[in-house]
């Protein structure tokens, strides 16, 4: 297995998010990963609808190229909305 940590930086605005997923998906690509962990300890601020939008399509393009996707140090608010979103199995357990 190969994998790849993708750490996004905060805060985040909506026009942000097309080049993030790019730039996951470059990495994934470059090292043939089939496994990524995206870091979101940057994001502390409160969800902002970015940052859900960031999550999902994140969790698409990964997705897309076959790769498991995993977060992890999520904050507590943001853990919680995505819960409710449906998008919590893609959370780390802690």
């Amino acid at each position: 297995m190969r994998a790849v940590e993708f750490v996004v930086r905060g805060p985040l605005v909506r026009g942000d998010v097309p080049g993030l997923c790019g730039r996951l998906a470059a990495a994934v690509r470059r090292v043939g990963a089939d496994a990524v962990t995206v870091d979101l300890a940057a994001l502390t601020a409160a969800p902002s609808p970015a940052a859900v939008e960031a999550v999902a399509r994140m969790r698409l393009t990964a997705g897309r190229l076959g790769c498991r996707l995993t977060f992890r140090h999520v904050a507590g608010d943001l853990r919680d909305l995505l819960v409710v979103l449906g998008l919590g199995d893609v959370l780390d357990a802690a």
